[in-house]
Parts: structure tokens; C-alpha cells; sequence
């Protein structure tokens, strides 16, 4: 097997460049965007001003008032040799007021089943990736239901049903935004690094084999301390968040796809 890879490092150095997903060995780069993706979003309308509170500074909330949450499995992931994880992302409508202006969906929090991803997706792309485990959903009698726990606590509940097929259609596609923090340290408070990111086109699109519209909805239920010690404050607010109007379920299967590695600091 050829080991050679790309100089891209992440801790720990001592030991070389460091493979991932953006970085397989040379013998192995035919697998790079391989993977199988099932995806179940729904959003819901809630409060604007608390929803504008949930975006750093230089971003504004763009459009109706609404939030997004997506659970999507994964499998046969290439970079992993064949295995898979699942995820839970939310979305916010914002847009990015800097010296220049990019409209997209604003992702305070990615939830995800696998330590490797986290640290490449924080490390190398500047994702705000945390731990949860996120089993795949249940599906009785055409209802899906799925959730996200911590240590035993279930912060996260999803749940939809009445899916009807429809023509799979290229959706147009915004990029979604991030804030890149980085402590300092020694330095508590100050920051290393700190700068919003946007997702770029990159890698080959999806195949979109099947699209699904259905109905459902969707909750946050509070933590305490001593339930989640690092994440309560994250899944306070948004359980704190009123929902209403949920919006269409959609659930979507598809193969591939590129890898966010050409994420990109806004200006």
C-alpha cells in the first residue's frame, strides 16, 4: 500500500501528515467521496430576535424567522474504509455583512456519532462539531422517528411520517456559515483564531436517488448541569426557542458528493 499524503498536519504532530477526509493515502484517493447519504430535514418558524441571538457578530438573520434541523445518516463512507456515522445539524437563515455580503444558512451546532470527523470538521474546516450519540431512526408503519442523547440524556427528538415520492429536483443551493474559534492558550477569553467560513462547491455534486415529501415535527428538551456539563447552555437555547408552522419533511437519499474542502474564510 502506498502510505504517501498530502502535508496537511492536526494533532497529534509528531507523527507526520495526518490522513481524513480531505487527506487518504495515494492508493486509496479513488475512494475520497464515496458515500451513501440518507437525510430527514425539517424546519419550523419560531422568534426572531431570539433566533438573531444565536448569530456572532457581523451576521443577520436573513428572511423568515426559522429554524432548521437535519438528521443524516451515513454509510459506506470512504475515508473511513466502509464505515459510517450519523449527524444532526442545525440551520439558521443568516446573512454575512462584512466587506462583502453572503447570503447562506448559518450552523451554530453539528452534532455528530464519531470522534474522527469532529476533530478534522473543527481542526480543518472550523465546524462547531460536538459529540452526541445519534442512533438511526426507527420506521414503524411509515413513521420515522430519531433522536440525539448525551451520555444517556435525550436532548433531541424528531419524528415524521406521510411520505409521498416526488421528481428529484437540483435544489439551488446556498453555502452554509460558520464562526472558526480557536482558544488562546494560557490566554482564557482571548482567541487564536476567530473568523466566519463559508462552504464552496467543491468535489462532485451528489446523485440524488430518491426525494420524499412528507410531515412532521421536531424539539429541544432542556438540560441541566448535571445532565449535559459541557453542552447545557447549547441545548438550553434552543430548546428555549418556540416552534410553530413546521415545515414539509423531506427526506432525501443519495450517493457521493464532494467534502467541504474548499471552506473558505469570508472577507
Amino acid at each position: 500500500m502506498s502510505d504517501a499524503l498530502s502535508p496537511m498536519y492536526r494533532m497529534p504532530i509528531a507523527f507526520g501528515p495526518a490522513p481524513g477526509p480531505r487527506n487518504l493515502p495515494a492508493d486509496k484517493a479513488h475512494l475520497r467521496y464515496r458515500k451513501e447519504t440518507t437525510t430527514l430535514s425539517l424546519s419550523a418558524r419560531t422568534d426572531a430576535a431570539m433566533l438573531s441571538a444565536l448569530l456572532p457578530q457581523g451576521f443577520a438573520l436573513r428572511g423568515e424567522p426559522r429554524i432548521e434541523v437535519g438528521l443524516l445518516i451515513l454509510t459506506d463512507i470512504g475515508w473511513l474504509a466502509g464505515r459510517g456515522y450519523n449527524i444532526l445539524i442545525v440551520r439558521i437563515p443568516a446573512v454575512w455583512e462584512g466587506a462583502e455580503r453572503t447570503e447562506g444558512d448559518f450552523v451554530p451546532v453539528v452534532w455528530e456519532s464519531m470522534a474522527d470527523p469532529i476533530l478534522t470538521g473543527r481542526e480543518e474546516l472550523g465546524w462547531s462539531k460536538i459529540n452526541a450519540t445519534i442512533p438511526e431512526p426507527e420506521i414503524v408503519d411509515g413513521v420515522w422517528r430519531g433522536l440525539a442523547a448525551w451520555e444517556g440524556h435525550r436532548f433531541f427528538e424528531i419524528a415524521a411520517e406521510g411520505f409521498v415520492a416526488e421528481e428529484p429536483v437540483p435544489a439551488p443551493s446556498l453555502p452554509m456559515l460558520f464562526q472558526k474559534y480557536m482558544p488562546r492558550t494560557g490566554a482564557w477569553g482571548q482567541a487564536d483564531v476567530s473568523y466566519a467560513t463559508a462552504t464552496a462547491p467543491d468535489g462532485p455534486p451528489p446523485v440524488i436517488r430518491s426525494v420524499e415529501r412528507g410531515h412532521g415535527h421536531f424539539a429541544f428538551h432542556p438540560a441541566r448541569w448535571e445532565d449535559m456539563p459541557t453542552q447545557y447552555p447549547i441545548v438550553n437555547a434552543l430548546a428555549a426557542l418556540p416552534l410553530s408552522d413546521f415545515g414539509p419533511a423531506m427526506l432525501v437519499r443519495s450517493s457521493g458528493g464532494g467534502d467541504a474542502s474548499a471552506q473558505r474564510i469570508l472577507a
